[in-house]
């Protein structure tokens, strides 16, 4: 509804049996409550009240009528409003089921009544109740319906971005409660491990995660290792069982890392302002497992 820029107080009052019906809107003097309820923006009369407790306009101005008229039969309503008597008779036992109108017989014809305008705050208390149990499950209601949007959009990549050396810790992280949380055994890891990056690149993965290889290992997970050696770029790629050494890895000058945990595949580039990329995608991640087969037979 944009910017709040006032708020209007709106005052219901519970009148005794002395004031009079037709005059509700005044207060009688005596034994009266006032109840406030703040509303933001627009002005509140009694129409938008009502209508906001989920009735109509129509049914708005049948209980106003019966409000100031007293104790009537629907046609008596009907004529006054100038509406059709069986639609105004429905209306009524509508507002007769929801408990803020009350029938009595009169020589046998069914009359219609308000007895304290206090209905309609019992009333709104009562809704007022209802929406806070369905807020209170709504969790329960949005893990339902999460789940059938999960199936639905199952083949869409979900691809999550990491920057900074706060951003790459995260990505580590992740990638070990991944692999924790859905007991894989065997990951994929390639790096690159040029020459000059050795000797130029300051920073090690250490730096950002000191001892993932050495948690992974100690949960039982085996870590299958590539590098790309070379001496300015990139010239062969190599497999390593030194799981131990791939924390001195250089971490920086555009080297790269890939790790394949099973449905999700990391990519990390170190730069000057390092950054990762997760892609959480089956088809993804099954032409990477079949390419990093291709590494390990030949």
């Amino acid at each position: 509804m944009g910017r709040v820029r006032n708020k209007i107080t709106l005052g219901i009052y519970a009148f005794s049996g002395q004031c009079q019906r037709n005059d509700y809107h005044k207060v009688c003097g005596k034994n009266h409550n006032k109840v406030s309820f703040i509303f933001f923006a627009f002005p509140m009369d009694f129409r938008r009240f009502f209508t906001q407790l989920g009735f109509t306009d129509k049914e708005a101005e049948i209980f106003l009528a019966l409000y100031k008229l007293g104790t009537k039969p629907a046609s008596s309503i009907a004529s006054y409003l100038h509406m059709e008597r069986t639609s105004v008779y429905k209306s009524l036992l509508k507002l007769t089921q929801e408990g803020i109108v009350l029938e009595t017989k009169v020589r046998g014809v069914t009359h219609f009544f308000v007895p304290e305008i206090r209905l309609l705050k019992k009333y709104m208390l009562a809704k007022k109740e209802e929406l806070q149990h369905l807020e209170d499950n709504f969790g329960l209601i949005e893990a339902e319906l999460a789940q059938y949007d999960s199936n639905k959009y199952a083949y869409i990549p979900k691809i999550s971005l990491f920057d900074g050396e706060d951003g790459i810790r995260n990505l580590f992280n992740d990638i070990y409660d991944t692999t924790i949380k859905h007991q894989y055994l065997v990951i994929k890891f390639f790096a690159t491990n040029t020459f000059d990056a050795q000797i130029s690149v300051g920073k090690k993965l250490k730096d950002y995660y000191e001892n993932i290889f050495a948690k992974l290992q100690k949960q039982k997970v085996m870590v299958e290792a590539y590098l790309g050696n070379g001496v300015m770029i990139m010239e062969q790629i190599s497999k390593t069982t030194n799981i131990q050494n791939l924390s001195e890895l250089p971490a920086g000058n555009s080297t790269m890392n890939i790790f394949i945990v099973g449905e999700v595949v990391y990519l990390i580039i170190f730069k000057e302002v390092p950054f990762g990329i997760k892609i959480d995608s089956r088809d993804f991640s099954s032409v990477m497992h079949f390419l990093f087969e291709k590494l390990q037979s030949n």
